[in-house]
C-alpha cells in the first residue's frame, strides 16, 4: 500500500500530480524508504559498487532518476528521507541517530550520480541510433554499466522506454569475464584477507581488531569494517567513514591501539551460536561467511569480534603499532595502512 505521508511530500516537491506519474511516485517513495532503512542499519553499508553497497547505489540511483522526470530539485530527496526518519524513529531509534550519516550519504550519491548521469544518457542515445543487429551490443551495454555507472536494470529500462532489445546474453558474458578477471588475485589469497598464517600475519591480523575498536572510539560507531589484507609485514584496513581523519584523529587511534597492546591482555574466543554472539555485543561485519556456531575473539575490554582467523595469544606479542598511512579507498571508505615495528628494534 502507497504510504500516504510520503505521496503527500513527494507533492509538495513535484510539479506533477501523482495521477500524471503514479510509477515515478511510487519509485521514489519505495526505493528512497529502503534506501533510509539502509543507511540507517549500524553494520555500516554504503553504496559501492560490490555486495549489498551496490544493491543499495541501484535504489538511490533509481529513486533519482525518477525524482527528475517528476522535476524534482537535486538535493530534494533528502526532504523525502527525513520524512520517512520522522515517521520511523521511535519504532527503529536507530533511524534517528544514524540521522547525519543518512543524509549526509544520499545527498553524496545523488551528486555522484547526477554527475554521470547526463554522459550516459548521452551514450545511450548514441547506443539507440547505432545498433548492432537491431539491437544494443552487449559489450556497449557492460560499457555503460562499467564506465558510466548505469546499472543493466537502468538500460533495460531506458531500452523498454524506447522498444529497443538489448544483447543479454553478450552482456553477460562481458560480465561474467570481468567477474573472473576481478577474482584471479583474490583467490590467491588465505582466507579472511591474510596472505598466510605465520605468526607475523597472525600478530597484524590481531592488530586489525585493536584498530578496528580504537577507530570507533575516535570516530563514532559510523565506523564498521569493510575489508581487509593482511601480510606479514603490513595490515591494510578498510572502514566506512565520509571524510579524511585529522591528524589529531590518527595519533589518538594508534595510541589507543598502542595502550592495549601495553596492558597485555590475552586474547581468548569463544564458541557459540551467532545469534548468542550478537546478543554479547560482538561485531560480525561479515556473518554471512560463517555458519550458525562462530568464535567470538575478545581481548579485554578492548574489543569482542567474531572471527574466524589465526590470531596472537596476548596483546603483548604484537610490538608497537605504526599507522603508515591514511586514505581513501572508495565512495565513503576510507583506507589505513599500518605495520608493528618489534619492541626490540627500537631499543
Amino acid at each position: 500500500m502507497f504510504l500516504y505521508f510520503l505521496k503527500r511530500k513527494i507533492n509538495e516537491l513535484s510539479e506533477t500530480a501523482y495521477e500524471n506519474q503514479p510509477k515515478a511516485y511510487r519509485v521514489v517513495a519505495d526505493h528512497t524508504r529502503t534506501a533510509v532503512f539502509i543507511l540507517g542499519d549500524n553494520y555500516g553499508i554504503t553504496p559501492s559498487n560490490v555486495d549489498q553497497g551496490y544493491v543499495l547505489r541501484r535504489l538511490i540511483r533509481r529513486a533519482v532518476r525518477f525524482a527528475m522526470q517528476l522535476s524534482i530539485q537535486e538535493g530534494d530527496l533528502a526532504d523525502i528521507a527525513s520524512a520517512v526518519i520522522d515517521k520511523y524513529e521511535l519504532i527503529y531509534p536507530e533511524l534517528q541517530s544514524n540521522r547525519d550519516k543518512i543524509i549526509r550519504e544520499l545527498q553524496a550519491e545523488e551528486a555522484r550520480f547526477q554527475k554521470t548521469l547526463a554522459q550516459g544518457l548521452r551514450e545511450f542515445d548514441k547506443l539507440s541510433i547505432s545498433l548492432v543487429n537491431g539491437q544494443i551490443d552487449g559489450a556497449a551495454a557492460f560499457k555503460l554499466y562499467d564506465t558510466y555507472g548505469f546499472p543493466i536494470e537502468l538500460t533495460m529500462e531506458l531500452a523498454t522506454e524506447r522498444s529497443i532489445a538489448i544483447d543479454l546474453e553478450g552482456y553477460l558474458e562481458k560480465f561474467q569475464k570481468n567477474r573472473e578477471l576481478s577474482q584471479a588475485g583474490a583467490a590467491q589469497k588465505f582466507k579472511g584477507g591474510l596472505a598466510d598464517n605465520s605468526a607475523q600475519t597472525a600478530n597484524l591480523h590481531t592488530a586489525t581488531h585493536l584498530l578496528h575498536a580504537a577507530l570507533r572510539k575516535v570516530l563514532g560507531d559510523e565506523v564498521a569494517q569493510k575489508g581487509s589484507n593482511i601480510t606479514a609485514e603490513r595490515l591494510r584496513f578498510d572502514f566506512s567513514f565520509h571524510r579524511k581523519m585529522t591528524e589529531e584523529e590518527i595519533v589518538a587511534t594508534e595510541r589507543l591501539v598502542n595502550e592495549a597492546i601495553a596492558e597485555g591482555v590475552g586474547i581468548t574466543f569463544e564458541e557459540m551460536t551467532l545469534e548468542d554472539a550478537r546478543r554479547t555485543g560482538a561485531i560480525g561485519l561479515f556473518e554471512s561467511k560463517y555458519g550458525q556456531m562462530v568464535k567470538v575473539y575478545t581481548m579485554g575490554r578492548f574489543s569482542k569480534e567474531i572471527c574466524g582467523g589465526p590470531h596472537a595469544v596476548n596483546t603483548a606479542d604484537l610490538g608497537t603499532f605504526k599507522i603508515v598511512k591514511e586514505e581513501s579507498s572508495s565512495s565513503s571508505v576510507r583506507r589505513i595502512k599500518a605495520v608493528l615495528e618489534s619492541t626490540d628494534a627500537l631499543r
